[in-house]
This record gives C-alpha cells, structure tokens and sequence, in this order.
C-alpha cells in the first residue's frame, strides 16, 4: 500500500506522488529500525504478557452475557447478509488473457467463493484493528493477529472445527503494525512465534521459552524446518540468518555489502533477497556490473547450502531527462508479490517473473499482471500453484479506483472470479495450506470462504 510506514512527512509526501516508489517499507524508506527490531522484556518482567484461554475471558466476566448473546445474533445476521450480497455480486471477468501461463496447468474451474461465517472481534479492546491472519499447517486453527490499543498485540487462535476461539494471547509489544512481521506456525503445529525470540502454545496461550534467534522478517521455507531473519541496521550491509527450527544452529551468509529490504524461500529451498545498495558497492563490480546511482536495483538469489554460487540480477536505473531528478528505478523493478510454490516462479510486482533457479526475466504476461496489479492489499498463491487471490481495497487515491477480490487460473490467465467483501484497509489475508478456506479481514471483522 502506498505510503505505509513513512514517518517523515516529506518523504511520505513525496512517496504519495511518485507511485513508482511503491511501498515506503519495502523500499528502506522509514527510519525506524529501532521499533523494527523488537528485543523481548527481560525475563524477570515476562508476566507483563499475560496469557489465557477462551473458557477463561468467559470466566472473567470479559463479555457479558447479554454482550454475548447480542454479539452471536449481531454476527449470524451480518453472515447471512452477506452471504446474500456475495453470492448476488460474484461476476466472472472476461477477455483479461495473454499468450502464456504463469502457473501450472490444469486448473478445475473454479465454484463460486461462499461464505461459511464471519467471526466478529469488536468486541476485543477499545479501537480494534486486524492486521494479519495466519492458518495453522493442518488448516485446523486460524491465527488472528490485532491492535486491541496502541502499543499492544493480541492474537486469538480461531478453532475451524468448532466455530469458537481456542485461546486469547496478550502482549504489551506491537508486532501488528510492522508490514515484515507475519505471524508464523511451527511445522508440528505447537508453536507460534513472530520468528525472533517469544514464542507461544497455540492451543492453550501459554508463553513457551523464548527461542535464540535474532532478526526482523522471519520467513520459514516449504516444509518448516528452517526458518531465515534478516540481520543489521538499516541502511547498512546486511546477513541472512538461516535457523534450523529444532536444533536452532544458525548458519550466517553475508551480502557482500548489500542491503536487504525483504527476503524470501524459493520452492526449491533457496533465498531471494530484495536489496537496495549501501555506499559501499559503488566502487565494486559484482556479477558483471558496477552500480552507478542508488536507483540502480539488485536481486540476490543464495544458496544457503553452499552448493551454488550467488547469483545477481541488475536492473539498471532509467534516465528521466530531468535534471534535477536524473534517474528513477527500472519499470521492471517491484517488490515480491509471491513465489509460486509448484512451478517456483518469482513475481514481482512490475508484473514481470523471475525464474527462481537462473533469475532469467519473463515478461510474456507482464501486461495482463499489470492490469491486476492495482491498489490490492495482499496476494496468496495456492500450494498447486493453480491460482492466485487477491484482496482487493475500497478506497481510492488519486488515478486508483477501487478494486473487488479476484481469483486468477495462472493455467490459461484469467480472471475467473471477483468478488466485493472486507475489501477496506484491513490487511488480514490467509489460505489455509489445503487450499479450502480463504481468510479475509477488515479492521474489526474476518470473513471465512470456501474456495474448493
């Protein structure tokens, strides 16, 4: 989202009128690495963060009864209203093809998103906010990430099967806010964490021993037995930092001067690093390239097994013929939209896509992601690798009209489905890992889809 995380009020001014900039976080623009990179409480002081289960908010009194009895009503009412509205606005999109597929092949076509229930969490602190949504591996519990009040973090752990919370976790940290911390599931489903240091029991909200990590932006790879953080200031070269989930034995790769601005699994277990240059490398020829100017934009690709060399894609800053603004970035530079998980392409958010083993660019489709690349506020792609999901945003800013959710067939290109609910600023967005059931929230509220 354009302008996010800017705290100083000229820059965030000059972000909003040059879109190119895209996303203030994503491009190392804030100056806050301080808030970024959290250090947990000394152990002495962890009873600040308090935990409890469902049974026990209702123990405490924390709903009345008749705040409960009207919050049930309130919800089975809205869920009906609007599984009424869904199912009358589902319109399929046509002639939005291109010549190639971005995806694997063999989709099934695609029934109908349909709304199952909506879970209703105003009634949780006094300004509500939702900010990110995360399925457990078995797709069994869904983990609600929200501001209940400034400077705090709850999570409720969503019970599928049974329809209510399985637990309640509270803490006076706020990781919500912070676009790079996304709440991550243990592989065995016993853990969750925000990738460095305090981690919880899902199931009860017990707080469990803090792990050793360190870093901001953890990501886990495909199968979670290694987890990666992003290490140093901003501004500065950067480290990978590469744990073992179990044993947590760190393996550290240096970036040779880079800066990394986010990092991520490829499929095949490799890391790919959105970077941007530290002053450092611009007497150094890397790859065959020696940069000129801060526009000139660097992708890593890292073999965290050594087996490989680092390999670099250069795309050179373009010329703007203004004087005082003589370069700006390449228009096939963008941040990751998402890796897709079966065919190991690498989307970026110019629409271009990257093969995820040679970084060779593909823009055969460029022009159809383009076209879909437009104000949404998240993107999922299916473990097949068939389809992907986009949430869509109500608001409008200056030439961007609002758009619908969508669900994009990678095997022949097309729009099959759109879809208008919880499209506002809310960032909660999740699949669960059997490709079943669709998360999307707004600031006070989560929708539950079936898409299969």
């Amino acid at each position: 989202m354009l302008c996010q995380g800017t705290e100083e009020r000229g820059k965030r001014m000059e972000q909003c009128e040059k879109p190119e900039l895209g996303d203030a976080l994503e491009n190392g623009v804030i100056t806050t690495w301080d808030i970024q990179h959290i250090e947990p409480l000394p152990r002495k002081r962890r009873s600040r963060c308090e935990w409890r289960t469902w049974g026990a908010v209702m123990k405490n009194k924390t709903l009345s009864s008749k705040k409960k009895v009207s919050w049930v009503r309130t919800s089975t009412m809205v869920a009906g209203v609007l599984s009424m509205m869904i199912s009358m606005n589902i319109v399929q999109a046509a002639d939005m093809e291109t010549n190639s597929s971005a995806g694997a092949s063999g989709s099934r076509p695609l029934q109908s998103p349909h709304l199952v229930r909506t879970i209703d969490l105003s009634h949780i602190g006094s300004v509500v906010a939702i900010r990110k949504l995360s399925f457990s591996p078995d797709s069994r519990y869904l983990g609600i990430v929200l501001d209940p009040e400034m400077g705090k973090t709850d999570i409720v752990v969503w019970n599928m099967e049974t329809g209510k919370p399985q637990s309640h976790i509270h803490c006076p940290y706020q990781y919500g806010v912070l676009t790079d911390h996304d709440l991550l599931w243990s592989r065995d489903g016993k853990t969750i964490s925000f990738g460095a240091k305090r981690q919880w029991d899902p199931m009860t909200g017990e707080a469990l021993p803090d792990n050793p990590a360190i870093g901001r932006a953890a990501r886990l790879n495909k199968d979670g037995s290694k987890m990666l953080t992003i290490v140093g200031a901003l501004g500065q070269p950067s480290y990978i930092h590469v744990y073992d989930t179990q044993t947590w034995e760190v393996q550290k790769i240096y970036l040779d001067g880079f800066v990394a601005i986010s990092a991520n699994w490829t499929a095949k277990g490799k890391i790919f690093v959105n970077t941007s240059l530290s002053h450092a490398l611009y007497s150094k020829s890397i790859d065959g390239y020696q940069p000129q100017t801060s526009y000139d934009k660097a992708y890593r690709l890292l073999d965290p097994t050594g087996n490989n060399m680092a390999k670099t894609l250069w795309l050179k800053a373009r010329e703007t013929g203004d004087a005082k603004e003589p370069f700006t970035y390449s228009a096939d530079a963008g941040g990751v939209v998402g890796i897709n998980p079966e065919t190991n392409q690498i989307i970026l958010g110019s629409g271009i896509v990257l093969d995820g083993e040679t970084l060779d660019i593909n823009r055969s489709y460029q022009d159809f992601l383009r076209k879909i690349f437009d104000g949404e506020l998240g993107f999922l792609i299916s473990n097949d690798g068939k389809r992907m999901y986009t949430k869509g945003a109500l608001f409008k800013y200056g030439d961007h009209k609002s758009t619908p959710n969508r669900v994009i067939d990678f095997s022949s290109n097309k729009v099959i489905a759109e879809f208008d609910a919880l499209v506002d600023h809310g960032d909660g967005f999740s699949l669960g890992a059997d490709g079943k059931s669709l998360a999307i929230a707004n600031s006070k509220s989560v929708q539950i889809y079936q898409v299969q």
